[in-house]
């Protein structure tokens, strides 16, 4: 074959490669040399490990593979193709590195001498799915910057020339105008997300602050996993205003200390604030807040024959053993004793808890309030209050499904047929009871106690009225 035929082959492979690739480059010096990057974009998070701090980085993509041809004069009858590959900077290891070039060769003798680019370069575009076979990676800590901010830029750049149908306008959105949620990957456009969590945050339903999917968080059968709620520093990403974050933050914060049994609040009667705890730190930085330890997800079990729920919540306990006495307010740092709420008096004072007596006027009538206009959650004691509509109750720190009339817990599968069930003769066709106001509704369960103390009180108090004015006469 005369070299001129040869040339021509050459140059019809590289061309014909470059109208299926047009970001092949030709070497304008050497028309027989070009370079192509090839996109490495594993179809599954590569677990990258950057030592010596053994930092752990999942990279959706990673540096592009930058390939070289060389097409040597005798290509491709008597020569394989001479290539060389190489990323900046450099992550793959130099053994996959040379096995991948070998490639080229053993797939040219295969071929019997033919042309072979096209083959190889589709090969190596497969491989880069499975990061080229790579289930793990350790790199020095050194490029760890460089490689996760190349990760997060791509994926941005990638994700804005998308498009996508907003899942609660349903309007198509470019990606510039949309946010995908981190867990579940779900995609919303930024205007629908900020009207929807800016309304939940200033109404402080922060539990609703999570993925707006129908669809998200859903498992089969009697199980049902437990929502993710946003942390302040994706809500930052979306974006959200930082007062508005700071403010999420806030209330979901004082909402889990409050439903704490074990937390203490200071005996000032001007402060009250919580007391110290490592377990609920105070919110100085919410860009720097994921909350990846305090929103562990976890599965809710619900069985018909009574309440079998692990979600996390901690029932509320009778008295304290085996705790230190001593706390210290956050907010007015006075040290106090958490048994007898004194001042500090050291671990070697006996002391004694405050009498129920001593309860401020203020406490009381809170504690009075609350025994008399709220019905406690079967399962975590977090007093609730309904303001209208029926007596089916969901709690809003467990969300534990109960009856408001009787505190009984109810089968969020079947939660109706609590009142359509004539053994509850309490409850029965009474699920609409209440709808407008308490007045003159008659409760089960503590409440119904309490209803039937203060009625035999007032009773008493009547008769006892009627007495005195019969021997006045």
């Amino acid at each position: 074959m005369e070299d001129t035929e040869l040339d021509d082959e050459r140059a019809v492979e590289l061309s014909t490669l470059q109208s299926i690739y047009p970001e092949l480059i030709i070497d304008a010096n050497d028309p027989y040399c070009a370079a192509l990057d090839v996109l490495v974009a594993p179809s599954t998070p590569l677990p990258v490990t950057f030592e010596p701090d053994q930092d752990v980085q999942r990279l959706s993509y990673l540096p592009s593979l930058h390939i070289e041809i060389n097409l040597p004069t005798t290509y491709p009858a008597e020569i394989s193709p001479s290539i060389k590959l190489s990323t900046t900077p450099r992550w793959l290891p130099l053994d996959v590195s040379q096995k991948l070039v070998d490639e080229a060769k053993s797939l040219w003798e295969e071929y019997g001498g033919g042309t072979v680019l096209f083959s190889y370069v589709s090969s190596l575009q497969e491989q880069a799915e499975t990061a080229f076979g790579l289930e793990e990676l350790t790199l020095p800590s050194n490029i760890r910057q460089e490689l996760v901010a190349y990760s997060k830029k791509l994926k941005r750049e990638l994700f804005d020339k998308e498009t996508f149908d907003c899942e609660v306008c349903l309007e198509p959105k470019k990606g510039s105008a949309c946010y995908r949620m981190e867990r579940c990957s779900h995609v919303f456009c930024v205007a629908c997300l900020q009207d929807y969590y800016n309304n939940c945050i200033k109404e402080g339903d922060v539990n609703n602050v999570k993925c707006m999917s129908t669809e998200c968080g859903k498992s089969g059968g009697s199980k049902r996993k437990k929502d993710w709620l946003l942390s302040p520093k994706e809500l930052l990403q979306i974006p959200m205003d930082r007062e508005t974050v700071e403010r999420f933050a806030k209330i979901k914060r004082k909402k889990k200390i409050e439903s704490d049994p074990t937390i203490i609040y200071c005996p000032r009667t001007w402060c009250q604030g919580a007391m110290r705890t490592d377990k609920y730190p105070k919110i100085t930085d919410v860009t720097q807040m994921d909350d990846s330890d305090s929103e562990a997800e976890e599965d809710v079990t619900i069985e018909q024959d009574g309440a079998n729920i692990d979600d996390g919540v901690k029932k509320r306990s009778i008295g304290r053993q085996d705790m230190e006495r001593l706390a210290v307010c956050e907010d007015c740092n006075l040290a106090f004793c958490i048994v007898c709420l004194a001042s500090w008096h050291g671990d070697f004072v006996r002391c004694e808890p405050r009498d129920l007596n001593q309860l401020t006027e203020e406490d009381q009538a809170s504690l009075n309030f609350i025994l008399k206009s709220t019905s406690p959650c079967p399962y975590c004691s977090v007093p609730c209050q309904k303001s209208y509509g029926c007596n089916h109750m969901t709690c809003a720190q467990c969300e534990t499904h109960f009856c408001y009339l009787c505190g009984s817990w109810l089968n969020p599968d079947h939660p109706y047929q609590h009142y359509n069930d004539p053994k509850f003769k309490h409850c029965f066709q009474r699920l609409m009871d209440g709808a407008e106001g308490e007045e003159g509704v008659q409760f089960g369960g503590r409440r119904g106690a309490e209803q039937a103390a203060e009625f035999w009180e007032q009773e008493a108090m009547r008769i006892q009225l009627q007495l005195n004015e019969e021997d006045t006469v």
